[in-house]
Formats: structure tokens, sequence, C-alpha cells
């Protein structure tokens, strides 16, 4: 189940190195990122501390989840309320 990433896939400035998977030495752009793979893919050969990095990342990743849920619900209901009012006003002016 190992999918092969070339380090051209992962772009990181110049001077620094990218993150890799202590485990698969694959690149990632963060340490979050690393942190969910080595969690997932690599579960039975976690540390301690690599357990603790992916539990942390997960429940970053849950909040940052759960405010674009926020997000899309205050947008949907500002479109829904757009349209309301504006029939709203479109049937009172022809009353």
């Amino acid at each position: 189940m190992s999918t092969a990433v070339a380090d051209a896939e992962v772009r990181v400035p110049d001077d620094e190195e990218p993150p890799r998977c202590p485990h698969c030495q694959r690149p990632f752009r963060t340490d979050q990122l690393r942190a969910l793979h080595v969690g997932e893919f690599h579960a039975a050969d976690c540390t301690d501390d690599q357990r603790e990095a992916y539990d942390e990342a997960r429940e970053a990743e849950r909040e940052e989840l759960f405010v674009y849920h926020l997000k899309v619900v205050a947008g949907l209901v500002a479109v829904y309320a757009f349209f309301f009012l504006t029939y709203l006003a479109v049937s009172m002016a022809q009353a």
C-alpha cells in the first residue's frame, strides 16, 4: 500500500529541508501532515511522542473542520436571507 512520492511534489524553500516520515522517508509540507501520516500508516511502529503528535494533529484538524462548517452554514444562511429579503421587497413593491 505504499505510494512513492517524489521530492519534487513537495515544494519548500531552497534553504529548508521538508519534514520526512521517520519510517518511510516520505516528505511532507508541514509537521502536522507528517504526524497524521505517521499515526495513520505507521501506527504499529509509533513512539509515544509520535502518538501524542498524531492525537494533537487530529484534534487541530477537527477544530479547523468545525470552523469551516460554521462558515459554510453562515454563508448558506446569508444567501437564503438575501433571497428571502429580495423576494419580500419585490413582492411588497408590486402590491
